[in-house]
């Protein structure tokens, strides 16, 4: 039994049970292969599995005994499986022993075998091998040969005849060889009988090799120069190859070549003609070669691309084959007896030395001698070729036929042939071009006729082909109907690129009773696009003689549509008018520019006899273009349109001189005589304008006839001005005009819009005739100020300003019946705004209802500088000012009121009314009080305390006197009397005046201000007026009760009161604050209880704004100066603008409710101080913010915080001081008292005073530290809300503690005089945007209650130029503990916590070294410990 491994180190061996080493057992398992004891189980179990599913399987389809049987039977056999299986792992056991005991057997039983065989083979040596073993004789010469020479040469001769070759000829040898061999091939040659198709040898190389074109090439050669010695085949090679079938492999098997080498090379031996026999041999071969490759490219050509329009009609392999093409039977064309053409190809077995032999059934006719030729050929060896040269020659014959019948229907048939692809080409209608001709194709698969004609259906072209394919003479009716077709389609490829709509039929609603039912069938109907109710008929008759030409005549058709729809019916026909028959000589007259002499014939193309034959050119566009038509077309398409403005112009009774022509005949226009009157300009201005128009003249321009251009010529222009083109004596005037493609051209809209044209000229004359009669008197200042820049008749541009960059222009709207004014730049300054755009709807309303342009520069003389001013206003939306941080707020809203009255709303609490006087000054008044009653308040702003007195501070001192007046409004004394009004009038009396006197009048205006119109419904104010003040209508308790003195203000110099600039209109009106504020504004104020809902979150302008108000939009923030100034920005750079020197130090007023509600007088200058963002007065510039503003914000600013401060005071725990000083608040903390108010020099910050309780433990440096940070950094610009409360929440914190953030604050104003810091520090007192998390941005920063949060923003400082690095800290201080720490504050995600980190790990490492005692703060020691110690990692910004 083979041995069978149990384990890894165990065997089943066929020994006995034995214990043996480990590497016993191994090689025992090296020698004898064995098998795995569990492999054999699992094989045992395995096996009883599947008997058992196959008896599952087959046991259901067996008796019950049978299947008895075969349980007990798997029974037996595996019980005795597994015994075997048992007796055998229990044998298993002692398997070692029993393999080392046969392991030691095997291995003595070895020994004895080797022993055995050693002792036999010396027994068979001694006895066999040594008996005969001899030495032979040293080869002593033979060493000697080695020895001394050191060669061999007694080595046997056999060796080296055997092994080493003989010598090489030479090549003189071999050649010469060669050269005689040569001569004996050629003397072979000359004495042998040579069959004539064996001329084309070569001999060369002692060889001679025959070549016969397409068959075969023969290399023969001879062994010597004896006669009798046959010719030897050296080479042969096929020839015959198949370059369409044969995928370039060769035709013949090399085993096919061999076998008839060796045939030839026995017939060389054995005839007595062996190279007749040679050829005849092979030739043979060839030719039935070459007919077997016809055969299969025959079979191929069927299977591929002919199919069944070719056929083989019989095929003997080596004799012939015959093909059959255009069988009429199998193309379905005809039935009977059809004609059939063969193709035969034969081998001819009289002469087998002739190549294969073509005939044709039936022969082929004697057309061309070149195609006979061709196609009685098969050098090519291509059936297709042979069978396209065949049918090519019969296609030529059919053509032929065909021509013959075309000419016997027109002898002069003009008609040729094509060769190279049968094709018959017919000219249809002379002149004919290539494209224009009939090509008739023969096809050569099928013979039929297939025609060809461009631009045809193919339906047509399939009846066509139908017709003469059974009957060659049906072509002649087809011709003379293509003859017509081709004349439509020649006037519609005429009319191609011409405004026309070509069409053959046109449905009348009279088409039977009119004469267009009687022309011919044959014609064409041409609609002029640009005049739909006019049309060309072209009708095409045939000639008499000339089967190939064409008479034309042209007719004028002109129709009418229905009134209410154009689409509703057919159009009637009206008129048809014949053109002249000779027009063909105009269109020749006018293109050569002579004249036709009367009694010349110009003969047309049909009159000038036959035509001589000649063959259609290949161009066919000078053939197919119809001049006659294109020039009628033009000429109606050119004209019509001035016909019909002449209706329209008569209709609307226009005098005119009709249609003229100018120039050299190419264009025409109609002069109008006299324009109409207009109505509603005087009747001077009309004759003026009559006077001036020269000539009036209507033209069409481009090129699609559709654009009206009138041309006035004026002379006499009432303006001079600047422009280039406008300096002759004459001015053209071209209006345009454009027709829609919906109306016919030279309608009535284009009178009508001509008229309004003219309308327009004449309204803006007149007030142009006004201006220049104004000229001459009108004001030096007004000279210098103005220039007439443009005047076309349709505008006026003027352009004004110091270095003229503005310009105005003005023009009449005939749409709208009124003028309209636009402004803008020129020059340098056009990429910047006007800025009298913010009045540019009061000057239009203004101006529509008194046109006078002398008054309307006068305004924009007044205005302009305080527009440029008011334009440098802040007017952006900003977030964060109050405590609402997602609404935005207008810092400064823009309500012009009329063109002199201008209405500034800061932050939609505080209103300032500027109202631009002439002679260079502005009148500021405090817009929240009535216009009519001092003692009401405008609804929705709040009057600005101390405005009077901020005021008076830029008031000039030329304007002392006035300043004083204001004072007396200020403290009224006592009723004045008589003389006091005297002397004040006499002093007005006094004053000098330039009298400016309107030409034609008798009122003398003052240069300073404009005429009356300019005010002309003017109510005095009562304020202006040198009565009682209205406080004088009241009880004496009421705020205006006291009697007040006219203020001498009041009185400046002019003519009415309107020269302030209030423009008053009906008491009732002016009374109400929501009616009408200024009669020439055409808004109304709307009341705040009417104005939209404000939308929930999101920013927004809320409180009774009135940049709501319709019409009253807060100017564009881009509406700045025309003159671009840095300098003037109002957020970045440092203005240059001080105060004025000459001012006197400010008077202290006493405080009136009502004092600002009266004008004061400012001139440019101190308003452009006034509005222009420029530095805060009084302070440090590094202690100064970023922020820039202009003194007017910097005051409303600060009496703004001032009044937010009242309402925090009263919710934060901070005492309320009484105080008898207007203006001023008083309030105190637990340790400090505390005064706010204006600062008394500027009015333009808040002076906070700080007084400690007890002197212990304040130093004065920190009481200055904490009044100069509440000056400058929460009551400064931008003037926030929840900056105050933040600070007041510090004010309220234990005194430690406030004064540790007071030395924060001390290291942020003042950072130089801080060293060995790494970091600026900047007490937030808002939450910034860049802060963790925690609330909105704009949020009051600190938070004080058991523990105080606040936010630092840390600067870091560097010594090179580079953005520096910036992080925010929330900081919480512990009361309880006096831990100082980072406030845990979850972050976004995408940011690293980097910086975070640190400075946690800074304060907490610093609160654990530094034990705070009780009663002491850590905040300044922590932050300090902060600044100095913290370091950022590159990019480590939060």
């Amino acid at each position: 039994m083979a041995p069978v491994q149990v384990e890894s180190s165990q065997l089943v061996s066929a020994g006995g049970p034995t214990s043996a080493p480990a590497a016993a057992v191994t090689a025992a398992v090296a020698a004898s292969p064995g098998v795995r004891l569990s492999m054999l189980i699992d094989f045992l179990l395995q096996r009883t599995y599947h008997e058992i599913t196959v008896l599952a399987d087959l046991l259901p389809r067996k008796t019950d005994m049978e299947r008895k049987i075969e349980i007990v039977q798997f029974a037996s056999r595996t019980r005795q499986l597994f015994v075997r299986l048992l007796a055998l792992v229990k044998w298993a056991s002692n398997a070692g022993k029993v393999e080392k005991c046969a392991m030691i057997s095997n291995f003595l039983d070895q020994q004895a075998f080797i022993f055995v065989e050693a002792a036999d083979r010396m027994a068979s040596l001694a006895r066999d091998a040594l008996v005969h073993a001899r030495l032979p004789s040293f080869a002593i010469p033979f060493a000697i040969d080695v020895l001394t020479t050191g060669s061999y040469p007694r080595l046997p001769t056999c060796i080296r005849d055997k092994i080493i070759p003989p010598n090489p000829i030479t090549k003189s040898e071999k050649q010469s060889t060669l050269h005689q061999l040569n001569q004996i091939l050629r003397h072979r040659l000359v004495t042998t009988d040579l069959p004539p198709q064996l001329a084309n040898l070569t001999v060369a190389n002692g060889r001679v090799k025959f070549r016969v074109e397409g068959e075969f090439e023969a290399t023969l050669t001879v062994m010597g120069d004896d006669p009798e010695i046959p010719w030897r085949l050296l080479k042969l090679e096929i020839l015959v190859e198949d370059k369409e079938t044969g995928d370039g492999r060769a035709l013949v098997h090399s085993m096919q070549i061999n076998f008839i080498h060796r045939l030839v090379q026995s017939r060389l031996f054995a005839d007595e003609k062996p190279l007749q026999d040679m050829y005849n041999c092979l030739h043979s071969f060839c030719l039935s070669l070459q007919l077997e490759v016809l055969h299969s490219q025959a079979q191929m050509l069927i299977r591929e691309r002919w199919g069944d329009l070719v056929q083989v009609e019989r095929y003997q392999p080596g004799k012939c084959l015959t093909l059959v093409v255009w069988n009429q039977q199998v193309l379905g064309r005809k039935t009977g007896s059809a004609s059939v053409h063969k193709v035969l190809i034969k081998i001819d077995e009289s002469d087998c030395s002739k190549p294969l032999q073509i005939s044709h059934d039936p022969p082929l006719p004697a057309c061309d001698s070149k195609l006979i030729e061709r196609a009685m050929k098969v050098d090519h060896l291509s059936v297709e070729k042979l069978l396209i040269d065949s049918v090519h020659a019969r296609s030529h014959q059919k053509l032929q036929e065909l021509k013959a019948i075309l000419k016997s229907y027109n002898p002069n048939d003009n008609s040729f042939i094509e060769t190279a692809l049968p094709t018959l080409v017919i000219p249809i209608l002379e002149p004919c071009g290539r494209s224009e001709c009939l090509h008739i194709f023969v096809d050569l698969h099928s013979g039929m006729f297939q025609p060809m004609l461009y631009g045809i259906d193919q339906t047509t072209l399939d009846d066509i082909e139908k017709s003469i394919n059974d009957e060659m003479k049906r072509i002649i009716p087809w011709l003379l109907q293509l003859k017509f077709w081709l004349g439509q389609q020649r006037c519609k490829q005429s009319m191609k690129h011409l405004p026309t709509v070509c069409s053959e039929t046109l449905h009348l609603s009279n088409s039977s009773s009119h004469p267009v039912g009687n022309l011919s069938k044959h014609k064409l109907f041409i609609k002029l696009t640009r005049l739909p109710q006019y049309y060309i008929v072209v009708e095409m008759l045939d000639r008499p003689g000339s089967p190939v030409e064409l008479q034309y005549k042209y007719h004028f058709l002109s129709v009418s549509h229905g009134l209410t729809d154009p689409d509703d019916g057919p159009p009637t026909a009206l008129l048809l008018q014949q053109f002249k028959p000779n027009i063909e000589d105009l269109v020749l007259d006018a293109k050569t520019g002579k004249q036709a002499k009367a009694g010349d014939k110009h003969k047309l193309p049909a009159d000038q006899g036959p035509i001589e034959p000649k063959k259609p050119k290949r161009t066919g566009e000078v053939c197919a273009f119809n001049k006659v038509l294109a020039h009628l077309v033009a000429m109606c398409d050119s004209n019509m349109p001035f016909i019909g403005l002449r209706c329209e112009l008569s209709a609307m009774e226009i005098p005119h001189q009709g249609v003229q022509v100018e120039g050299d005949g190419c264009s025409h226009a109609i002069r109008i005589l006299r324009i109409p009157p207009c109505a509603s300009v005087s009747e001077e201005t009309q004759k003026s304008l009559d006077r001036s128009l020269l000539d009036c003249t209507f033209r069409l321009q481009g090129r699609n006839n559709r654009t009206w251009v009138a041309e006035l010529v004026f002379a006499n222009c009432p303006l001079n001005s600047t422009s280039a083109k406008e300096q002759g004596s004459t001015r053209h005037v071209y209006l345009t005009y454009e027709s829609l493609l919906s109306e016919p051209v030279g309608g009535r809209k284009v009178v009508e819009a001509f008229l309004n044209d003219l309308n327009s000229v004449a309204k803006l004359y007149d007030c142009v005739l006004d201006f220049a009669r104004s000229l001459p008197e009108i004001p030096s200042h007004l000279n210098h100020f103005s220039e007439i820049r443009v005047y076309n008749y349709r505008k006026l541009v003027i352009c004004y300003g110091a270095t003229k960059g503005s310009s105005i222009t003005i023009q009449w709207n005939p749409s709208h019946q009124r003028f309209h004014i636009s402004l803008g730049t020129v020059g340098p300054n056009s990429g910047c705004s006007n800025c009298h755009n913010i009045i540019l709807h009061q000057l239009q309303e203004m101006f529509n209802k008194s046109p006078n342009v002398v008054q309307l520069l006068q305004i924009l003389y007044d205005t302009q500088a305080p527009l440029n001013a008011i334009n440098k206003l802040p007017t952006v939306p900003m977030l964060g000012l109050t405590h609402r941080t997602n609404t935005a707020y207008q810092c400064f809203s823009i309500l012009p009121q009329s063109p002199t009255h201008i209405r500034l709303a800061f932050r939609n609490m505080y209103c300032i009314d500027i109202y631009c006087r002439s002679r260079g000054v502005v009148a500021i008044r405090d817009g929240a009080y009535s216009l009519f009653d001092n003692s009401k308040i405008v609804e929705g702003f709040h009057p600005a305390p101390g405005l009077k007195t901020f005021l008076n501070m830029f008031v000039d001192s030329t304007q002392d006197a006035r300043r004083r007046s204001v004072n007396e409004d200020d403290n009224p004394p006592s009723p004045i009397g008589g003389d006091m009004i005297e002397s004040l009038m006499s002093q007005l009396q006094s004053q000098p005046q330039q009298p400016f006197t309107k030409s034609g009048g008798t009122v003398n205006y003052p240069l300073t201000s404009p005429p009356t119109s300019y005010h002309n419904t003017v109510t005095p104010s009562p304020q202006m007026m040198p009565t009682q003040s209205p406080g004088s209508l009241h009880p004496a308790s009421s705020p205006s009760g006291a009697i007040r003195a006219p203020s001498p203000a009041s009185f400046v110099p002019s003519p009415s009161p309107s020269s302030l600039g209030i423009s008053m209109g009906q008491t009732p009106n002016f009374a109400s604050p929501h009616g009408t504020i200024d009669p020439s504004s055409p808004y109304t104020m709307m009341s705040p209880s009417q104005r939209p809902g404000n939308w929930p979150g999101s920013p927004q302008l809320p409180g009774p704004s009135l940049a709501r108000i319709p019409g009253m939009s807060p100017a564009n923030p881009s509406l700045h100066s025309p003159i671009p100034d840095v300098s003037h920005s109002p957020r970045a750079g440092t203005s240059s603008q001080i105060m004025p020197t000459n001012m006197p130090p400010p008077r202290t007023l006493p405080q009136r409710s009502w004092a600002a509600s009266i004008p004061t007088i400012l001139t440019h200058n101190a308003l452009h101080i006034l509005l222009c963002p420029s530095p805060t007065p009084g302070l440090v510039p590094g202690l100064a913010g970023s922020y820039l503003c202009s003194p007017l914000e910097r005051f409303l600013g600060s009496v703004m915080m001032r009044r937010h401060l009242q309402r925090i005071i009263q919710q934060e725990p901070l005492q309320l001081i009484n105080s008898n000083e207007p203006g001023v608040i008083m309030f105190k903390t637990e340790a400090l008292k505390c005064r706010v108010a204006l600062n008394p020099q500027t009015y333009q910050t808040l002076q906070f005073k700080v007084t400690p309780e007890t002197p212990d433990p304040w130093t004065q440096e920190e009481l200055q530290v904490l009044e100069k940070f509440f000056e400058t950094r929460v009551a400064g610009p931008p003037f926030k809300a929840n900056t105050l409360n933040a600070f007041a929440k510090l004010l309220g914190a234990p005194t430690h503690i406030l004064r540790d953030c007071v030395r924060i604050m001390k290291l942020e104003l003042f950072p130089d005089q801080t060293t060995q810091i790494r970091w600026n520090v900047q007490f937030c007192l808002t939450i910034p945007p860049s802060a963790p998390p925690i609330a909105p941005p704009g949020t009051p920063a600190v938070v004080l209650k058991s523990k105080m949060l606040f936010f630092l923003q840390l600067t870091q400082r560097l010594t090179v130029p580079q953005e520096p690095i910036s992080i925010i800290v929330p900081i919480v201080y512990d009361m309880a503990t006096g831990a100082t720490q980072q406030a845990d504050i979850p972050r976004p995600q995408n940011t690293s916590g980097a910086a975070a980190s640190m400075v946690s790990n800074i304060l907490r490492r610093f609160s654990e070294v530094h034990q705070p005692p009780q009663g002491d703060c850590t905040i300044y020691a922590a932050v300090r410990e902060l600044m100095a110690n913290l370091t950022l990692p590159p990019g480590g910004r939060q």
